[in-house]
């Protein structure tokens, strides 16, 4: 029998120790948490060449524009117009164009419908996750649910409706039918529409206007966005389902044309120019089979003109979003299940957008804050670097429907603080990447990469009436300011040169901004020696030595300057670094774990779906916390990393909630970190085994029996890990605590709940094909009373199970 004796109240814990990290990794935003389901929805495609071989140095990282990517065209022409496109390092290049875009930043497509062709039909699959699923339709369709559509239409000639619907990949109809229908041009508006304009575009600007409809589930499935076009349609309105017109089945029609029409369809859609198009409206369906029964005897009327419409800001998604119905949720929407599944883990802080993509890995790859707030059509996508890592290579795009006015709303929905993190002037220092920097003394560092922290903090904190960026922010729905307090300064970044750009920042922000909270980054190793740099000056600014200012009035007490580690290492790692802090000086440099996972990364395991996110990294991570707990006057905040993954589409295989279109699935280790973070008291507690090390019982156990208490004066929250293969029985003792401040239980009787949570180490949580998941992990429960005081009592902990006792006085 071991003793674990928790003791006296030794300091206050962190209100911000556990929190989540975001980052655009693994189809994680675009495909995941950004509820439009349209893959490449603007008709931008901007997309990563990348070249592996290291020869090519940073030529093999190049910008890549495929600007009708993921859409299939059949039946008609498709061309894509801006006035910009992208060069290979991501340079504006001047274009012609026949008609002006939504906004500059923006390209639309432009569709032909030939004089004689009734109709087509255009269908974008979703996010399929590409590789070997590059082909399968993604977007999920549940029986019953209501899905709003949108799409920006600028009729050019000709009376043009649009059919929209969902159908699977047999044709057979998910979603019902709804026709919106546009009219040629008249003083630059259209005449008719089934729709409205936008709030941002009252006149709408250049003939654009914003079609609107909502569809209805009719049945549940995996299906793809089928736009069907139908030349000289003039009604508008809801239409009689596909299903209930034709026994569940879209009604496939010949265009009665002699020869084939030029198709500029993305070849990788395997349709020949001049097939049958499929048309998902019932209300055009007595047109198409007039079309087709009466196309052959000459007696369809063939119009004198081609047909044609841009089309631009495509957009389907479920009308039960995260925030509807909430103003400030104007632009882009988040997936509701995601949300609740990030808001479960109960974050105390969010850090986002990166990760790597805050360098990213060329000069302009970088994420730009202010490419991404404004109207969705105002904002200008980036290829995302981790696209090197997908299945397909390169098909990962950053659309910014989710930007960074998204994660600030999302932070205030979640009560987490917000901690973004910018760009410091250097690209991706890991390894195998090709760094650079901006010269420190360049004008560029000091008007773009200093000035984009100043005009954040004023986005985020400013007034309204007399900055500039704090307009953006209430002209997008949201007046008050956010509350904004700490800042990233880069990620992963080390060596002098960082230390020297670090200084620059954070010496500008503090002249005008005194409390915010800079974060310094220490590197990507968790190495004392890799990250003493970091260290040493961090510590030296605690210290008031040179010219660095400090935050005054951080928003952690204590902590003036925050330093953050990163580590990826083996789960037998993770649990000999319990200690870790116990050594580290209590100054005013405090620690953040921004980045944690028990892979193997470090050590050169193999990085597999079947061996990742198992019951022993999740039991590794949590040795783990006990000592961050134990630590929490040093160690201010924690993070997994990374938080959400698309299956398929993943790039990073240990992640900490997967999902697919239809089912969330938390893997174990995000079990065991909401167990850790639901289960946390303001004050952290003197929690020792009693006899560790100096008994038969207490050395057997050393090493594989880790603790930790938290609480206030009527509860206390033990946190309990046993990483071992064997069934260790501990006494618990809260009463030397008790005697110690000369506390007395409420009553005669205390109340304890016990949660534990074991499994075999090698199992993991699976998110199947068919999206059901299947979690492993027992889950136990038990609630009794005792007597008391003394508190003291036996539990057992089972081989390889973190236990939560919960003891209320």
């Amino acid at each position: 029998m071991v003793t674990v004796m928790v003791g006296s109240a030794s300091h206050p814990v962190s209100d911000r120790l556990y929190g989540a990290f975001l980052e655009d990794i693994n189809m994680s935003v675009d495909g995941g948490l950004n509820a439009n389901v349209v893959n490449n929805y603007s008709f931008d495609g901007v997309y990563l060449k990348h070249r592996s071989m290291r020869a090519h140095g940073t030529d093999r990282w190049c910008t890549q524009v495929d600007s009708l990517r993921f859409w299939q065209f059949h039946g008609v022409s498709a061309t894509s117009y801006g006035m910009e496109t992208r060069g290979e390092h991501g340079q504006r290049i001047e274009t012609s164009c026949p008609a002006p875009p939504l906004h500059h930043n923006s390209r639309y497509v432009r569709l032909t419908l030939p004089a004689g062709r009734h109709g087509a039909d255009i269908e974008n699959l979703g996010y399929n996750g590409g590789g070997k699923h590059a082909g399968e339709c993604a977007i999920a369709i549940d029986q019953g649910h209501r899905y709003d559509f949108g799409v920006y239409a600028r009729p050019v000639a000709g009376v043009m409706a649009l059919a929209v619907s969902v159908v699977n990949a047999s044709g057979v109809a998910l979603t019902n039918c709804v026709t919106l229908s546009c009219s040629a041009p008249s003083n630059d508006l259209p005449s008719t529409a089934a729709g409205s304009c936008d709030p941002d575009d009252t006149d709408c600007i250049n003939g654009w206007v914003h079609l609107t409809c909502t569809l209805s589930g009719m049945a549940s499935g995996l299906g793809k966005l089928h736009i069907g076009l139908i030349a000289g349609e003039d009604r508008a309105g809801n239409c009689t389902s596909a299903g209930e017109a034709h026994g569940n089945r879209i009604h496939s029609y010949q265009t009665g044309l002699s020869g084939t029409v030029p198709d500029i369809a993305d070849a990788r859609s395997g349709v020949a120019p001049g097939s049958a198009p499929a048309v998902g409206s019932s209300a055009a369906q007595a047109d198409a089979q007039a079309v087709s029964s009466t196309a052959g005897s000459g007696n369809v009327a063939i119009p004198v003109s081609d047909t044609v419409i841009d089309l631009d800001c495509v957009v389907l998604m479920d009308a039960d979003t995260w925030g509807a119905g909430d103003p400030k949720w104007r632009y882009g929407r988040f997936r509701r299940d995601l949300v609740e599944a990030i808001a479960a883990l109960k974050p105390a802080f969010l850090r986002f957008p990166g990760g790597c993509i805050t360098e990213g890995v060329t000069p302009g790859n970088e994420y730009r804050w202010k490419d991404t707030v404004g109207a969705l059509y105002a904002r200008r996508q980036q290829y995302n670097m981790w696209a090197f890592r997908m299945p397909d290579g390169s098909s990962y795009s950053q659309s910014y429907q989710i930007g960074f006015y998204e994660y600030f709303c999302l932070c205030e929905d979640l009560g987490a603080k917000p901690l973004p993190t910018l760009f410091a002037g250097m690209t991706c220092q890991s390894p195998y990447r090709d760094p650079q920097s901006i010269p420190v003394n360049s004008e560029y560092f000091r008007d773009v990469v200093v000035q984009d922290y100043l005009d954040l903090i004023e986005f985020a904190n400013g007034d309204p009436d007399t900055s500039q960026w704090a307009r953006v922010r209430r002209e997008m729905g949201h007046p008050a300011p956010f509350g904004l307090d700490m800042i990233g300064i880069g990620n992963e970044n080390y060596g002098q040169g960082y230390m020297e750009r670090f200084d620059a920042i954070a010496k500008a922000i503090h002249e005008r901004y005194p409390s915010i909270l800079c974060v310094m980054s220490a590197g990507l190793f968790p190495y004392r020696l890799s990250m003493r740099r970091a260290w040493n000056h961090a510590r030296d600014i605690a210290a008031g030595r040179g010219e660095m200012l400090l935050a005054c009035d951080p928003p952690l007490a204590g902590s003036r300057i925050i330093v953050d580690e990163h580590s990826y290492h083996t789960p037998e790692w993770f649990a000999s670094q319990a200690r870790r802090y116990d050594s580290y000086p209590r100054d005013s440099a405090g620690v953040m774990v921004g980045e944690y996972s028990a892979n193997g990364y470090l050590a050169g395991h193999k990085q597999d779906n079947a061996h990742a996110n198992t019951w022993a990294s999740a039991l590794g991570e949590a040795a783990f916390l006990t000592g961050c707990e134990r630590n929490s006057d040093v160690v201010r905040m924690t993070s997994y990393a990374p938080l959400l993954a698309r299956v398929p589409g993943k790039g990073w295989m240990q992640n900490l909630i997967e999902f697919d279109a239809r089912t969330v699935m938390p893997t174990l280790n995000a079990e065991v970190e909401q167990l850790f973070a639901t289960h946390i008291g303001p004050m952290a507690y003197e929690c020792e085994l009693g006899d560790a090390g100096h008994t038969r019982a207490g050395k057997a156990v050393a090493g594989r029996l880790f603790a930790s208490a938290t609480g206030d004066e009527s509860t206390r929250f033990i946190k309990l890990v046993n990483t071992g293969g064997d069934r260790i029985d501990v006494t618990l003792d809260i009463s030397f605590g008790l005697r110690s401040l000369g506390a007395r239980p409420r009553r005669d009787s205390c109340r304890l709940r016990v949660v534990r949570l074991c499994a075999a180490p090698e199992v993991r949580n699976v998110l199947g094909a068919e999206g059901v998941s299947h979690r492993v992990a027992e889950r136990r429960e038990d609630t009794f009373a005792m007597a008391g005081p003394p508190v003291r009592f036996a539990l057992g902990l089972p081989a390889y199970s973190a236990t939560v006792v919960t003891v209320t006085l």
